[in-house]
């Protein structure tokens, strides 16, 4: 190979990596405001399909707190529901905390994403 092929692949080479590296600062720097934009904008995205193919079923309270907020001194908490699709059990937030273990409530639930879930608007 002559000299300028030498030093063409070696430019060309070099050109790339800088490209490679711009493009991984870029991610670097749009991962967390994209992260940031998910957790916003999935609950209103996740409502909207739960109004419109949501399908109830009965759920029942289970013994798993969730604490909300982070106080030491008044440590308020919900505790978790869990129902079963398709022989598969499920579990999700009740946020409320006037639900006591064993308590039955009417959820409801994406047939095609189970995960996504949640208590009846009374």
């Amino acid at each position: 190979m002559s000299r300028r092929v030498k030093d063409y692949n070696k430019i060309k080479k070099e050109s790339r990596r800088k490209k490679t590296k711009k493009y991984f600062y870029i991610l670097i720097v749009l991962t967390p405001f994209l992260y940031i934009i998910f957790s916003i904008i999935r609950w209103p995205i996740y409502n909207t399909l739960l109004d419109k193919y949501g399908k109830k079923t009965e759920a029942v309270i289970i013994n798993e707190k969730n604490f909300k907020g982070k106080g030491i001194i008044t440590q308020i908490f919900s505790y978790s529901y869990e129902f079963s699709v398709h022989n598969k059990y499920y579990r999700g937030d009740s946020r409320d905390s006037k639900y006591t273990i064993g308590n039955k409530l009417e959820i409801e639930y994406l047939d095609f994403f189970p995960e996504v879930n949640r208590r009846c608007k009374k």
